[in-house]
């Protein structure tokens, strides 16, 4: 008997929590965002996922590295203002942050009360999520696992980018810090849901068809891109070119 009371109380618990965000989370879609009701938003989630959804749901965020020099986030500059894909929804001016060292998803939101919190978005449901124009997407792995990717171009030769950073100790005047690296960038072809690795222009040549490198080639050094160092819209065209280049062999 003390069991069962025991676990109807944790059940109850859990359930006024996962409540509790679900509201706060909606509370700002309908106020900042859209003029769909709270009820709306929980009713549409409950209709396709039943009571138990996590859909607008997630684990609160608490920033640990206030000591350290630098920070775990995808930075851009300008604007921070973000828009998500949540299951087809979208969000649009939201306060989104990419924690690319821990690989998830930051939300900041006034609760109804107008207090500050936080919280780790549930990867689930998450399409895609945009933040100072530049887009987002989840991505398989070779083992199976999920990951964001900054989508540079779609084509029959699509181009991504995985970022991360490095959280290391640094001395400095004597004394023990620790620091976050500058973003580290990982470059990869995609072709047919494939992806190719590639650090410079040598590596770069071999994700194409052989008939095809020489004339990247010469666009490369017309257009002066130098690939490890390449912006994206220096990408974007170069990648526009390269599918160019196969439609026309079509």
């Amino acid at each position: 008997m003390v069991y069962k009371i025991y676990n109807c109380m944790f059940r109850v618990l859990v359930g006024s929590l996962s409540f509790i965000l679900l509201f706060q989370f909606c509370d700002l879609h309908s106020q900042e965002t859209s003029d769909v009701s709270y009820l709306e938003i929980r009713d549409d989630a409950e209709e396709k996922y039943g009571p138990s959804t996590n859909l607008l749901n997630g684990v609160k965020y608490h920033y640990p590295y206030r000591s350290a020099r630098g920070n775990p986030f995808f930075e851009v500059q300008g604007e921070q203002d973000a828009s998500i894909q949540i299951n087809g929804r979208l969000y649009e001016k939201q306060k989104i942050k990419y924690d690319i060292y821990n690989q998830f998803i930051v939300l900041d939101f006034l609760n109804s009360s107008g207090a500050p919190g936080s919280i780790v978005l549930s990867n689930e449901w998450l399409d895609y999520l945009v933040i100072g124009g530049c887009q987002f997407k989840k991505f398989s792995d070779e083992n199976g696992s999920e990951r964001f990717g900054q989508v540079i171009f779609k084509g029959n030769f699509g181009c991504v980018y995985f970022w991360e950073k490095e959280y290391s100790p640094n001395l400095h005047d004597g004394e023990r810090h620790y620091q976050f690296s500058d973003p580290i960038r990982h470059p990869c072809i995609v072709i047919q849901e494939q992806f190719y690795p590639y650090s410079g222009k040598r590596s770069f040549l071999k994700c194409f068809p052989e008939q095809n490198q020489l004339q990247i080639k010469s666009y490369l050094k017309e257009k002066r891109i130098r690939i490890r160092k390449s912006t994206d819209l220096e990408m974007q065209s170069l990648m526009g070119y390269i599918n160019q280049l196969s439609e026309h062999e079509d």
